[in-house]
């Protein structure tokens, strides 16, 4: 099925799980010529079969253009993407509805054509953003209001859903933590646990969860606020980026324990990572071509010994962002720190022009010696 290419560059401009993905010009301390040579890929380390476990790309498209990027995203063995749909993108006033970023949803079509899964990002709450419609403002999360219009916005949705798409699921907010205020997490709850059942209902084969981040979610303060919404979610979704408060990258290796803290903070839990990433960057992020390699690496590693529990994992992003997006983040975020754009610019695996990173050789030595 042909799909105009604006209409791609809509659907996965959404991916990583931010509304508006994009880099400004910002000095990092990498280049931006190919390492194929200089880097000796870590061999993979005992590696399990992948199994049942999924995996994911967040498709950055390179200069390189949409199709050149896709087929280097299904090299390492792509299952599943995300599009990130904002509720106001979609209702746009009561009761009325568009496709949209140009026709999203006629575009994924494309994802059907390779039997890759969707992942719909329906973000009420989107980072740092309420992206609930006007006309439902005053009202609470847990009203019969909100949660009807939110279901019918679900159905119209999901009946312009490509014949040939399948949509794995439904992440009902996106790092809810980061936004939702504490004294709003009880009827947030009520708004989940409402809202999820009308899907199960509805689409039984969709799973529905809740996206929060592991930094501020299961190793900061609202731990508990996440265990909470949990309970009305079929998995437990994360965004994992290992990085302290000024976007200093941690060490590697500490992704095994973070696994550990993941398992032990929801026991018995099926655990997606929704996004897992790690940035290039040097000047400010501290870190560096070899160091985000050694992270995908230590993460398969990782993933490995917590197969049973961990069964999805979708890495951000594929390429590096252009400028224009990274201006495009600064401005939604209304953020400029330089650790944070520095962060922003360098969590592709590929650069922007299509060249690659160390962290793409081992992306693929991982994968490959698992089966994907």
């Amino acid at each position: 099925m042909a799909v105009e290419e604006r209409h791609l560059k809509g659907a996965l401009g959404g991916l990583a799980a931010l509304t508006v993905l994009t880099l400004l010009t910002v000095s990092c301390g990498d280049g931006s010529t190919s390492p194929e040579t200089g880097y000796q890929v870590i061999p993979a380390e005992s590696p399990q079969p992948a199994g049942g476990r999924l995996l994911g790309i967040g498709i950055t498209e390179s200069e390189e253009g949409f199709e050149t990027s896709f087929n280097r995203a299904m090299e390492a063995g792509l299952q599943v993407t995300e599009i990130l749909l904002p509720w106001d993108s979609i209702e746009v006033s009561e009761g009325v509805y568009q496709d949209p970023m140009g026709g999203v949803l006629q575009a994924i079509a494309w994802f059907g054509l390779f039997d890759v899964d969707v992942m719909f990002n329906m973000a009420v709450l989107n980072t740092v953003q309420n992206t609930v419609p006007e006309h439902l403002s005053g009202y609470e999360w847990d009203s019969p209001e909100m949660v009807t219009a939110f279901n019918s916005m679900v159905d119209w949705v999901m009946s312009r859903v490509p014949s040939n798409v399948t949509v794995l699921c439904i992440n009902i907010g996106n790092e809810v933590d980061l936004c939702l205020p504490d004294g709003e997490w009880d009827a947030y709850c009520g708004f989940v646990d409402a809202t999820a059942e009308h899907i199960r209902s509805n689409y039984p084969a969709v799973t529905v969860g809740v996206k929060n981040t592991f930094t501020n979610g299961v190793m900061g303060p609202d731990l508990q606020h996440v265990q909470q919404v949990n309970q009305y979610t079929d998995v437990v979704m994360l965004t994992y980026y290992p990085q302290d408060a000024s976007f200093q990258v941690l060490d590697p290796g500490d992704v095994h324990a973070h696994m550990d803290l993941i398992e032990d903070a929801f026991p018995g839990r099926e655990i997606w990572l929704n996004e897992a990433g790690y940035q290039s960057g040097s000047e400010y992020c501290g870190s560096s071509l070899t160091k985000q390699a050694e992270f995908y690496h230590e993460f398969f590693t990782a993933w490995d010994g917590h197969s049973d529990s961990i069964r999805l994992a979708l890495f951000i992003w594929l390429h590096d962002i252009s400028d224009e997006q990274l201006q495009e983040f600064e401005d939604y975020y209304g953020l400029s720190d330089p650790g944070f754009l520095e962060y922003l610019a360098t969590l592709g695996l590929c650069y922007h022009d299509g060249s690659t990173k160390y962290a793409w050789l081992q992306l693929l030595e991982e994968t490959g010696a698992r089966g994907w």
